[in-house]
């Protein structure tokens, strides 16, 4: 028994085992015969983590191979509590992260073949390549206890998990520790490894409604500072500063689609800009409280300016399709900026760029705490993170992906800048679509739905003018 009553059981019976409700990683079928050669092999060298109730936090796909190799019992580490499902879901996450990490950890190693604990007096951190990820370990240790184990080599060297290692130095406590000869080190360390499935967050869907999503987004081009509680925001956005305002006249009518808290649109209304917004999850100033007077107040303002002036010769989604909830909501919101947008218009597009995140996650970095992120993306290029008490999705692009995702809307797309954090786009000749794709588009995207099944239902003018619009430009690209 060590410290925060962590229990260590080198024998629990699989049948005593309950999967949890929600496992976020499946297996192939080639992965799953992979598995259970690396458990014939090398036997189970990274216990099980268990809810204090028995339930299964992470290892179920271990567990499964266990089973189909003929065994009846698995090492299990024993939470002291029974833990909410987000920390389930983190603790399933960091305990097969904790796999990939890249520091340098020695330690005193125990008897060849054998579970012992390391002293933490005895461990030595030679290098420490991510600590944002040390800090993700550290969270849960300090909450829940020691959950973790490492493999190390006759020699001392800690070859799997040495993140927690060092987690393990800094905070004082001791390690379970599985020791193997250094010879069989290196195999161990590819078995275990390799891809072990895709990650598959449909499990969430009641964890992560869509209305979620305006409390957990970022506060857009807001600074986390003494001048955003003072009101002095700092104007910088890298698809209005590098594709919109380097062209961009006052006698051109813009809608900023997605407008965030509308810091930009109000920025430049005031230097003359003809630019409106529109967000359906503004919030009172703040607070989390959606301020729906507001909302219903930017859909009547761009419906007159509709009936007005026609569509629109500039739409800018900024940061907009990269907190799409699903693949339908992704189509409605393209949708809604093609019919906006003029025959002889353009939509200015910005969202994250996956190949650039991808280098950042590979690189010896250390500022950022979601660091690790990416290592979790299923198969759709999509993130989940818990931020604020509530599940965010996070979708990303390669500029490659987002070509051929915007021509199905625009004939003409052109990709910049794709190096930045920020794949970018200009999208011209708005593709006609079927009137029942605008319809449906319409009705979901200037008809959000918000907490306790909520809609305000004010949308059926803007949709009207809308569609009749659509249609008249249509007929002209068509003829």
């Amino acid at each position: 028994m060590k410290s925060l009553n962590v229990r260590f059981d080198p024998a629990y019976p699989l049948s005593k085992l309950r999967p949890a409700d929600y496992n976020p990683r499946r297996l192939s079928e080639d992965a799953f015969v992979r598995l259970q050669a690396s458990l014939r092999r090398h036997s189970v060298v990274k216990p099980v983590i268990l809810n204090a109730d028995g339930t299964l936090v992470a290892g179920h796909q271990r567990t499964k191979g266990l089973k189909a190799v003929g065994l009846d019992t698995t090492p299990a580490m024993i939470l002291p509590q029974k833990v909410r499902l987000q920390d389930e879901i983190k603790f399933n996450l960091l305990h097969n992260r904790v796999e990939t990490e890249s520091s340098v950890v020695y330690a005193e190693p125990g008897p060849i073949g054998q579970w012992s604990w390391i002293p933490w007096q005895t461990i030595e951190v030679e290098e420490s390549k991510n600590l944002p990820f040390q800090q993700a370990i550290g969270f849960m240790t300090a909450a829940h206890g020691p959950w973790g184990s490492v493999v190390i080599d006759d020699q001392g060297r800690i070859v799997l998990n040495a993140e927690y290692a060092a987690v393990a130095k800094s905070q004082r406590f001791d390690v379970l520790a599985w020791t193997v000869a250094s010879f069989d080190a290196g195999q161990l360390v590819q078995d275990l490894t390799g891809e072990y499935g895709v990650y598959d967050w449909s499990g969430l869907e009641d964890q992560a409604p869509v209305w979620n999503q305006h409390i957990v987004q970022p506060n857009r081009l807001r600074e986390h500072s003494s001048k955003a509680k003072a009101d002095k925001v700092r104007y910088k956005s890298e698809v209005w500063e590098r594709l919109v305002l380097p062209w961009l006249t006052t006698s051109d009518r813009v809608v900023d689609f997605g407008a965030g808290h509308g810091d930009y649109a109000r920025h430049l209304r005031a230097k003359g800009y003809r630019v409106q917004e529109y967000e359906p999850y503004r919030t009172l100033k703040g607070k989390y409280s959606l301020d729906i007077r507001t909302i219903v107040g930017q859909l009547r303002g761009i419906e007159r300016e509709l009936r007005k002036n026609g569509l629109y010769e500039v739409v800018v989604l900024d940061s907009v399709i990269n907190a799409t909830t699903s693949l339908d909501y992704q189509h409605w919101v393209l949708t809604t900026v093609n019919a906006l947008c003029a025959a002889d218009g353009q939509v200015c597009i910005g969202t994250r760029n996956l190949d650039r995140e991808v280098a950042y996650e590979n690189s010896d970095h250390s500022i950022s705490r979601d660091s690790t992120r990416l290592a979790f993306l299923d198969a759709e290029n999509v993130d989940m993170r818990f931020v604020r008490g509530k599940w965010q999705r996070i979708r990303y692009h390669t500029p490659e992906s987002l070509r051929g995702l915007l021509s199905r809307y625009f004939e003409d797309v052109e990709i910049s800048d794709t190096t930045r954090a920020t794949v970018k786009a200009t999208c011209r000749k708005p593709r006609p679509l079927p009137d029942t794709e605008y319809e449906r588009a319409f009705s979901e995207e200037f008809n959000m739905p918000y907490p306790n099944e909520f809609r305000h239902n004010k949308h059926d003018g803007i949709s009207s003018i809308l569609i009749e619009l659509t249609k008249e430009r249509n007929c002209k690209l068509e003829g």
